[in-house]
């Protein structure tokens, strides 16, 4: 029998939203390790906030997965703003001089030019994004000096430059849908039939145009932005030491600390989850913890033929 647990905030939503971009560790939260379906009650109304399973991946299907990915899953990049925390300097590449017109998460920077450069600067962590995007690549625009095109969705990077990677990608993908149509069908269902209006930037007839990478990232307090508001999101972990050998990582939960819990998920776990609910990672000790997070975007609408 799978468990159904009913969480009610003990924070409210002023108090949370004051914690963005703040990091947890795993005080005060119930760390979830077995399957489960947690609703929070609204109103007198239960909303899903996360359904988990436990080792219902193959494993070869990670195994395979992480082969593909670790080496991008481990470059850093500057462009996830609250999920990366508060804007500290120590943080920042040495290519940054001077980090002027600050903000929470973000700031306009002094380069290797001396002059402060027009795009916005947060956190580098190593997270990345595979499969398709809304937005144009800036670093191709800004080297050919070409306009933004009309139509911005692309392929990612590693999607075109690594096929025999994506291929090995993909297959977890799939059975990442299948599940999530599974265990969440109505929010699938709506998921689905709006992916199905950009079908040339969508992985593989599923309901996902793109999937974030992260590897030993601990995120901070954040909600996702830019996703399909009636979809969910889908987590899975590919564990280092799963496929390589070696020591286990500790810690890492998945924690939506409004309501108090956390979900201890590991290699061949799935875990289908309200993305627009504020979540963040609790500290990890050890290494060697990829996880990828697959969604419909959004601005994809924005490219309909």
């Amino acid at each position: 029998m799978v468990k159904k647990i009913i969480v009610k905030p003990v924070l409210s939503d002023v108090e949370i939203s004051q914690k963005e971009g703040d990091f947890f560790n795993i005080d005060k939260l119930d760390i979830i390790n077995y399957d489960c379906d947690v609703y929070r009650l609204l109103d007198g109304v239960e909303k899903l906030l996360l359904s988990f399973r436990k080792k219902v991946i193959p494993k070869k299907l990670c195994d395979d997965a992480f082969i593909a990915l670790e080496s991008t899953a481990k470059k850093k990049h500057n462009n996830r703003g609250a999920a990366a925390g508060k804007l500290d300097v120590e943080k920042l590449p040495a290519f940054v001089k001077k980090v002027v017109s600050r903000q929470k998460f973000r700031g306009h920077y002094i380069g290797k030019s001396g002059r402060v450069r027009k795009d916005h600067i947060s956190n580098y962590v190593s997270s990345g994004i595979i499969g398709y995007y809304d937005k144009p690549d800036r670093n191709i625009f800004r080297k050919t000096k070409k306009k933004y095109p009309v139509m911005p969705c692309r392929m990612t990077k590693f999607t075109r430059e690594h096929p025999d990677k994506w291929d090995k990608s993909v297959n977890l993908i799939k059975k990442v849908d299948k599940l999530f149509k599974k265990l969440v069908p109505k929010s699938y269902a709506k998921q689905l039939a709006r992916a199905r209006e950009t079908p040339d930037f969508i992985i593989e007839n599923t309901a996902f145009s793109t999937a974030t990478i992260n590897y030993d990232y601990q995120t901070a307090l954040h909600k996702d932005k830019g996703d399909f508001d009636n979809g969910f999101g889908n987590l899975i972990v590919l564990e280092k030491s799963e496929v390589l050998g070696g020591l286990k990582y500790i810690g890492g939960y998945t924690a939506f600390p409004q309501y108090g819990v956390a979900v201890d998920i590991r290699h061949r776990d799935f875990l289908a989850m309200d993305v627009h609910q504020w979540h963040c990672n609790t500290s990890l000790e050890g290494e060697g913890r990829l996880s990828v997070v697959c969604y419909l975007r959004s601005g994809m609408l924005n490219c309909k033929l």
